[in-house]
């Protein structure tokens, strides 16, 4: 990331900020203002502002109204402001005016479903006695009408606004026939006005996203201009640009070169990293995994970017705890389906969850998925599972107790020949990241002059070795001369650690520390349980099947076929979230928090400009 610093004559700062953001590349940073006064907008253009900005919230409100998606394809609507203006107010009206009809008649029929029933049983039992002139009839009698018009006082004062309108007015007979005619034509008339809602949709979704995108660019760009220092007669800018992209901004300047003045500054120049905005640059096999990383925080400019461990160890782990070939193919499968709602640029809706995923992050979520899907089957293959033990029970697979025509190569079920190593190996990823961790944090403390957590980082790095040591020669039953020499050496560097970083209760929390390394037991643990599940589905089948006998044999199995899936059915909908939460939990909690990714926070790259097709 470099500091691009820009001056020139007043006159051209509007068009340097439009070819700035047509050129989508550099992030506007506040000009420091100590010597330079802030650019003052004039009249015409706090003018233009407020009305670029009225032409954005009624076009978003007016979308909202109808329900209309944002178009990824809309182009930027190319009229002037007051075109703008008149468009989306028509637009706007017009929908408030349906969604108005249509909460009325919603409203009256939850009216209506509340005092039907009430009003027709009153209707049946007073036989028109609320038509006499000398009777009132609510729901008790009164003796005089002034007592009636205090209840109704009172009445009003406790339940304001629940008098039934138009039906107020009407006898019980008539009210119970309105009711009900209300009642059969009410459905009708929504569903008309759904009809033109639709239709305005289908006419105005497109124009109103295209005045949404002018005019939003319009306001940022007028507001951006509060950003820049101004003189009399000059204007300054600064803001930050990717050395990657900085020749995108070099082509536009040069063009500029008789208006303006520009300059490069490198960001190691500055003292203030959580000022640098980052952006994290990763090879595309490591892309969409960056969607796990910076949503939860965005490293800062001097720290790490642990995407490409995510990526590599997160599928891995997924596949791992899964590890079954139908489960994998029935993923696939989804895959293939949600692939259609990129391919026709559809807005992915799950009406249960109120989830609305518009096609760019579907297919984020696709190239998440993908190697998790890899990684599920090449699992299967090596645990010789498919939908638990289907084919040790069909003889392709081979176990020890059950010869297939594929030896499989770990069965994991037979817990008393895989356990010990299927565990071990699970404990060395957590070795790997507790002590990676600790590593990291030593480092980048380093890096940034910071004794204090420098010392803690290696005192738990060598705390933790020392345990680990420890607990290889306790299992093993064997303390070789060169076992000792380590975990002493480990144990000696967590005291020196702890002296120097003047943290006494790490002693304390050492035990938890080496815990956490346990933790990634749960990555044999969880896939072991949904194997057992998996392997009690399928006997189930084919249990049911072995019950009907000779004469049933067809029945009996498709009856067991049909048990058996219907249960893996279930099984993949309840275990499939916390396949997915275990692995990752590991990573954002036993990982991250090793070298504090939560406490060094940076400035997320966000470039100034044009929206296009985003919303």
């Amino acid at each position: 990331m470099e500091k691009l610093y820009i001056v020139g004559a007043k006159k051209w700062a509007p068009t340097i900020l439009f070819k700035l953001q047509q050129a989508g590349v550099v992030q506007i940073d506040d000009l420091p203002q100590d010597q330079l006064s802030a650019y003052q907008l004039e009249a015409n253009e706090e003018s233009r502002l407020k009305q670029w900005e009225a032409v954005a919230i009624s076009a978003d409100h007016a979308a909202s109204l109808m329900g209309s998606e944002a178009d990824g394809m809309a182009e930027t609507f190319g009229g002037d402001l007051e075109a703008a203006l008149a468009r989306t107010s028509s637009y706007e009206q017009r929908a408030a005016v349906l969604v108005e009809k249509r909460e009325k008649l919603q409203d009256e029929l939850q009216l209506i479903d509340q005092y039907k029933q009430v009003v027709e049983i009153l209707s049946e039992s007073l036989h028109g006695l609320d038509r006499s002139p000398r009777l009132a009839v609510i729901l008790f009698l009164v003796e005089r009408q002034e007592v009636l018009a205090k209840s109704r006082e009172e009445l009003e004062k406790v339940l304001p606004d629940r008098r039934m309108g138009e039906y107020a007015r009407m006898d019980i007979d008539a009210m119970a026939a309105r009711l009900t005619q209300r009642y059969q034509s009410i459905p009708q008339e929504l569903n008309a006005i759904a009809g033109e809602l639709e239709q305005l949709r289908q006419e105005a979704g497109g124009p109103l996203q295209s005045l949404w995108l002018r005019a939003t660019d319009e306001a940022n760009r007028l507001r951006t201009l509060k950003a820049m220092g101004s003189g009399r007669y000059g204007f300054a800018l600064c803001g930050w640009v990717p050395v990657s992209l900085k020749s995108q901004v070099t082509k536009v300047l040069d063009r500029l070169d008789d208006q303006v003045l520009y300059t490069f500054e490198p960001a190691e120049a500055h003292h203030a990293p959580e000022r640098i905005p980052v952006m994290l640059e990763n090879p595309p096999w490591v892309k969409p995994f960056e969607a796990l990383i910076s949503f939860l925080n965005t490293p800062r400019y001097d720290s790490w970017d642990p995407t490409w461990i995510t990526a590599t160890l997160f599928p891995f782990w997924v596949g791992m705890v899964v590890g079954d070939i139908g489960y994998g193919l029935i993923f696939a499968g989804l895959t293939w389906y949600l692939y259609t709602f990129v391919r026709s640029n559809q807005t992915l809706r799950l009406e249960f969850f109120k989830i609305r995923l518009a096609p760019e992050a579907v297919a984020q979520l696709l190239r998440i998925m993908t190697p998790m899907i890899v990684w599920t089957i090449l699992w299967g293959l090596v645990y010789g599972e498919f939908f638990g033990n289907l084919f040790q029970r069909l003889g392709i697979f081979g176990v020890e107790s059950q010869p297939g025509l594929i030896p499989t190569l770990i069965p994991r079920t037979e817990t008393s020949a895989t356990a010990n190593m299927l565990i071990l190996v699970s404990i060395g990823f957590g070795v790997f990241q507790v002590l990676y961790g600790f590593f990291l944090k030593a480092r980048l403390s380093h890096r940034h002059g910071d004794r204090h957590h420098f010392w803690e980082g290696t005192g738990y790095f060598g705390g933790v070795a020392g345990l680990v040591l420890f607990s290889y020669g306790f299992m093993t039953g064997a303390y070789p001369l060169w076992l000792l020499i380590l975990t002493l050496a480990g144990f000696g560097l967590f005291v020196a650690g702890m002296l120097l970083a003047r943290m006494p209760l790490m002693i304390a929390e050492l035990p938890t520390q080496g815990g956490h390394i346990l933790s990634y037991i749960r990555i044999y643990a969880v896939g072991l349980a949904s194997a057992i599940l998996a392997n009690l589905a399928t006997n189930m089948g084919f249990a049911l099947y072995h019950q009907w006998g000779a004469a049933g044999i067809i029945v009996g199995f498709i009856i067991g076929l049909l048990l058996g899936l219907l249960i893996h059915s279930f099984l993949i909908v309840l275990l499939t979230l916390n396949h997915v939460l275990q692995p990752i939990r590991l990573i954002w909690v036993e990982f991250f928090t090793k070298f504090d990714f939560y406490i060094l926070s940076g400035k997320p790259y966000r470039p100034f400009k044009m929206h296009g097709g985003e919303r």
